[in-house]
């Protein structure tokens, strides 16, 4: 689809020339991204290299349409989603299959399926809104890191090729519409896209500025919060249309480069994981880029950009793109197949190996498409998506086939040793308590891995409890969602985190078979407690709103039984006195006053309050275990961690002030050791969170537990 405009009405076609001075600014930003990534501490917020590449994509998109607009009269978007495509698929797609493949061979059965999963999502473009919704923090290096994360960026790039060249050309039509003679068209063309780009950039600034204090690790991913910095880059080559054979003075060039090289300095050296990103900080590194584009234009000798044309600066931004998509998978996959962080030196031979790899992919895949004649015929290229998406989903099938029916460790009858009707000599508590005692026992007289398992090795990550439409992730979301026995007068409220999130699988079906209808208001690493976590060292206030929401819903539903189950929380420090505090001796007062207040407010409206102990937190992830290639369960024996064992003394210490009831689900798991399979089930999916089938197996023990503990009547299906 295109729009002629009169060749009398046309803007003067700007001068075209290769600028080395963009390339070097490539190279610093994958440089940036690189080595922060690594873990050199110095360059910890080496992530702005990221914003770097969003302001060059929206510069050299808007210039180039702007462009075709001066010499055709038209903006064809078919010519345009073809230039995409052979610049974008071709290397997207071989570091996709590539990783399909590498996963399958050295992440083994418990984390390749999610490698996998996520290769669909990158595959469309829509990785940001994966990580988005999965509620993924870029900063928490405790969790687990899809390979392809990365292509968060590059799917919000694509999104802007979508709906830029669209604006773009609704643009132009509204200008013919006005029939405007001579050179008014031009000024009309410029006038309307000034417009629309500075309502772009205020709008998706502002909205960045709210959203990365209301939900930062959403806001980090999402295309809305990182439009402005792609608009600003559009910005910079509209006033440089502007200026047209116009230059700046020279000593003011020279400044504004050095001032721009000198913001990204500063923001990659000074920032960290804990500076709210994007929002307010962003407009350093998104400023001084612009500051660059705008400064060297046709100025190649001035002092940035000499900085930016050094030897070896435009190989490696020649070699950007394909060393920013390889770069994060092989350092993934290195770490987890080793089972450890990975140490400098060994980084540095990982990312060797990606630099190898980005330079021929960059000779042997992205520049013939580029350049190749076959591919420059009209709409040929538009194929490339289709057969794209065919080879990574083929690859990750494939993948997921040999992961899911290779071999994955000896299978054997459940390592107990109880004989048969072991169930009837022992009532619901007993029995929970017999089944860890006889896997523990079995596993140090040498019992193999026994097969099947439940969950699957190949589901164990995923084996995590369904929210269902409450979803308290997305922090717009205040809703309620009744469950159990939705018609039950009885009425059962559930608070917690991650730890209360894992209870859902038993306490639902306790609920619905008592006669209770039950409300989860969990959220994911929010610590129900009347004190202000901390958050990438950051004072994590949608924990602090939702908590609040939580209990002024408590007060309103006055439930019968309000449960309360939440890992510790305070590792990672908290708000006291209007400051961050992370010392463990300032941490623990503040910590119990906040347990407390929170155990008391909410027993106050209910009938009676319960705290299910947290879970033991193993030493160790028990995948990871599992998958080592040693068929044998006793090297897979776990111990408790001490730390944790502190902070389960504190949650009862407040339980006991606060006046509520506590249950401690400690036997169900280890005696004294913990097993890492207990009869056939895996208990947990990672070093604490119980697995679907382990939390279902529980409810009949935990049924009791709350009958005994309340006096009320609990029964489980």
């Amino acid at each position: 689809m295109s729009s002629k405009v009169p060749a009398s009405q046309r803007p003067a076609a700007a001068p075209s020339h290769f600028r080395a001075d963009v390339q070097g600014l490539r190279a610093v930003a994958v440089l940036c991204v690189v080595i922060s990534h690594a873990g050199v501490r110095h360059l910890s917020g080496g992530y702005v290299g990221v914003d770097v590449f969003f302001v060059i994509s929206g510069f050299l998109i808007t210039q180039l349409l702007w462009r075709e607009i001066a010499s055709t009269g038209s903006v064809s978007l078919s010519r345009f989603w073809s230039r995409r495509a052979r610049r974008i698929l071709p290397a997207a797609t071989v570091v996709l299959v590539g990783t399909a493949l590498a996963s399958a061979l050295w992440l083994g059965p418990v984390e390749a399926p999610g490698a996998l999963g996520s290769l669909v999502w990158a595959a469309l473009f829509a990785e940001n809104v994966h990580a988005a919704v999965s509620g993924t923090d870029y900063f928490d290096q405790g969790l687990e890191h899809s390979p392809v994360q990365h292509y968060w960026s590059l799917s919000v790039e694509e999104q802007f090729y979508i709906v830029w060249p669209l604006l773009i050309l609704a643009v132009v039509l509204l200008a013919r519409r006005r029939r405007a003679p001579h050179g008014d068209l031009q000024r009309a063309l410029r006038t309307a896209l000034a417009v629309v780009v500075a309502l772009t950039v205020c709008a998706s600034l502002a909205w960045s500025v709210y959203a990365t204090h209301t939900s930062p690790a959403t806001a980090y991913f999402s295309t809305f919060t990182r439009a402005w910095e792609l608009a600003l880059g559009a910005a910079s080559a509209l006033a440089l249309e502007a200026l047209g054979e116009r230059r700046l003075p020279r000593p003011v060039a020279a400044g504004l480069g050095l001032a721009g090289l000198g913001a990204i300095a500063v923001a990659a050296l000074a920032f960290t994981p804990q500076t709210p990103f994007p929002g307010v900080a962003a407009l350093l590194p998104v400023l001084g880029t612009t500051a660059v584009l705008v400064a060297g234009t046709g100025r190649p000798r001035l002092p940035a950009g000499r900085l930016l044309t050094l030897p070896g600066m435009r190989t490696v931004g020649d070699w950007s793109y394909a060393l920013y998509l390889w770069h994060w998978p092989v350092l993934m996959i290195a770490a987890t197949y080793a089972g450890r962080p990975l140490r400098l030196s060994e980084k540095a031979v990982v990312l060797a190996l990606a630099l190898v790899l980005a330079a021929a992919t960059t000779s042997w895949v992205e520049r013939p498409f580029r350049r190749g004649r076959l591919w420059r015929r009209p709409r040929l290229p538009m194929v490339l998506y289709p057969v794209s998406l065919v080879l990574v989903l083929a690859s990750a099938g494939a993948a997921r086939a040999y992961v899911e029916h290779g071999p994955l460790r000896s299978g054997s009858p459940s390592p107990t040793a109880l004989g048969r009707g072991w169930e009837q000599r022992y009532d619901t508590q007993s029995r929970a308590i017999a089944l860890v005692r006889a896997s523990l026992e079995a596993a140090r007289q040498g019992a193999r891995t026994p097969e099947p398992l439940a969950p699957p090795l190949t589901k164990l990550r995923a084996s995590v409890a369904d929210v269902g439409d409450c979803d308290y992730r997305d922090e717009s979301l205040r809703d309620l969602c009744p469950r159990g026995d939705v018609d039950g007068e009885r009425t059962m409220v559930v608070l917690g985190d991650s730890h209360g999130r894992h209870w859902i699988p038993a306490l639902e079906p306790i609920a619905a078979s008592s006669g209770y209808r039950v409300y989860f208001l969990v959220k994911p690493q929010c610590v129900p407690a009347a004190f202000t976590a901390l958050q990438d060292g950051r004072p994590f206030t949608a924990c602090t709103r939702f908590n609040e929401w939580a209990r002024e819903q408590v007060a309103r539903l006055q439930p019968d039984v309000t449960v309360v189950s939440t890992s510790p929380g305070t590792t990672r420090g908290l708000v006291a006195d209007g400051r961050p505090v992370t010392d463990p001796d300032q941490v623990r007062p503040v910590a119990l006053r906040g347990y407390v207040s929170m155990l008391r407010e909410v027993g106050a409206a209910s009938g009676h309050t319960v705290l299910i102990e947290d879970v033991p937190n193993r030493n160790g992830d028990i995948g990871a275990c599992l998958t080592s290639g040693n068929p044998l369960l006793r090297p897979c024996i776990a111990h408790e961690s001490a730390q944790h064992l502190d902070a389960i003394r504190l949650q009862r210490a407040a339980a006991r002030r606060a006046g509520a009831d506590t249950i401690s689900p400690r036997r169900w798991f280890c005696d004294g050791s913990c097993p890492p399979v207990i009869g056939s089930f895996v208990p947990f999916r990672d070093g604490g969170h119980i697995t679907v089938p382990y939390a279902r197996h529980l409810a009949a023990p935990l049924a009791r537990a709350l009958a005994s503990t309340t006096g009320e009547e609990f029964t489980a299906p």
